[in-house]
């Protein structure tokens, strides 16, 4: 039993623990530790340390199951005493969605982590995929913009890649996951999109970004601590230009010329989206300006997120737009199969690989996993695949995937963009897609 004098070292121990690492003044033994705040890199920490100390070894998929300081005092003193194996808590029963009114759309999105793959059909499956999408109901593509990384490597140009996907889909919308537009003239932003929106007949949307990496602007150097200003402008040209109107620039000789772009976009204005990483700042930002939302459970869970698009829609208020209007896009690395074993053993390896490439994902306070030792790194890397599997993604069948759907919906989201090229073989995401397309009609009849 916990509290007996038989696991007092463990529990001082761990409580101790949790005030000096978590920053807690006091501690509820029975509060589970990722609500106290445990992350990748301190639960890695902590379950060496029960392992050198103890000699106890409790796996992260346990730890991420709500497990207590409680818990973790229990399980050293059972396995102390060679007790039976600690047993994962069982998950919470499936609670049926509630009914409501309105749906929630899904479309595909693509940010690979491998843009050395030696394939030279490198494109092959977003295509595909596209297609599948276009014959099934899917509301979008969304494609990025990254620079200078494998890590999103292959999408410099959603701009280029929108325009081939123009050429092959005829009903899905093509979509700019984001233009970074301090990187670029906004001038010539209009006029690549609008080609793009003439070629797909007007399906053309875009998201923004404000951008975040120093080393992306060397293709904007004077934008970097500007940028934010720098993408509200931007915007701003972007779509008088798309309305026809001219703007006023200065030439190579520093004369003053009215410009207008051609062609004229199919659209007469051009459906746009912040992208919201985390800040509250962000999502405020798009509601001052009666943008649509596209973010992330990266760096917030489902909770936060309904509270910044709280502050999303109040924004909208003030500023004169729909408080009730306005798409939210939440992007999501998906992957759906019939049964929960083929998800778990389709998604682990190439998920976990996937993170460890994402150097945006440790960027915020983290020391750098180079840092760590094999042990250590190893650990971390499975908590956050633990976090994201359960809590941040969207795996699962199509029956169980539907409560973080349903929950999604509740927090204020209009649409999950799935984003499933993060390393799976091609062939298990495009048969992945059945399931996908199984999940989104059964999210319709909700």
């Amino acid at each position: 039993m916990i509290g007996s004098s038989h696991d007092a070292k463990p529990m001082e121990f761990l409580l101790e623990w949790v005030r000096r690492r978590l920053g807690r003044d006091s501690v509820e033994p029975h509060t589970s530790l990722t609500a106290l705040g445990l992350d990748s890199v301190k639960a890695a920490e902590l379950l060496t340390l029960l392992e050198d100390r103890f000699g106890t070894e409790i796996s992260v998929e346990d730890v991420y199951g709500d497990m207590s300081i409680a818990d973790l005092a229990d399980a050293v003193v059972r396995q102390a005493d060679t007790a039976p194996d600690f047993v994962t808590p069982a998950a919470e029963p499936l609670v049926a969605p509630s009914k409501r009114s309105g749906t929630i759309e899904f479309g595909l999105f693509f940010f690979a982590s491998d843009a050395r793959h030696s394939d030279t059909d490198r494109y092959r499956l977003l295509l595909d995929s596209a297609r599948f999408a276009d014959a099934h109901g899917f509301k979008s593509i969304w494609v990025p913009e990254r620079h200078f990384h494998t890590f999103g490597g292959l999408y410099p140009n959603p701009a280029v890649l929108g325009a081939a996907l123009a050429a092959t889909t005829r009903q899905v919308r093509i979509r700019a996951g984001s233009v970074v537009l301090p990187l670029h003239n906004p001038v010539r932003v209009a006029e690549d999109w609008s080609v793009v929106d003439n070629l797909s007949h007007g399906r053309v949307d875009v998201a923004f970004a404000t951008g975040w990496n120093p080393d992306d602007f060397v293709l904007g150097r004077d934008n970097y601590r500007t940028r934010v200003d720098v993408t509200r402008s931007g915007m701003d040209t972007v779509q008088r230009l798309w309305r026809g109107e001219s703007v006023s620039l200065p030439n190579g000789v520093g004369e003053t010329r009215s410009v207008r772009i051609f062609p004229q976009p199919v659209q007469a204005d051009l459906p746009t989206w912040v992208t919201c990483s985390g800040s509250v700042e962000r999502f405020e930002m798009a509601g001052e300006l009666g943008a649509n939302v596209l973010t992330a459970l990266l760096f917030q869970d489902i909770d936060e997120l309904a509270e910044k698009l709280t502050a999303y829609r109040k924004a909208r208020a003030r500023h004169g737009h729909d408080a009730d209007g306005g798409t939210v896009s939440v992007m999501l690395h998906t992957f759906v199969a019939p049964t929960q074993d083929q998800v778990r053993q389709t998604v682990r390896g190439p998920f976990r690989s996937y993170l460890e490439d994402s150097v945006d994902l440790w960027r915020r306070g983290l020391p750098a996993l180079d840092s760590l030792d094999d042990r250590s790194r190893n650990k971390v890397l499975d908590f956050a695949f633990e976090r994201y599997y359960r809590t941040n993604g969207l795996f699962g069948t199509p029956d169980s995937a539907l409560s973080t759907v349903e929950r999604l919906r509740e927090a204020g989201a209009n649409e999950i963009a799935c984003l499933i090229d993060f390393g799976i073989p091609e062939s298990a995401v495009l048969a992945g897609l059945e399931s996908l397309a199984i999940l989104g009609d059964k999210a319709r009849e909700m």
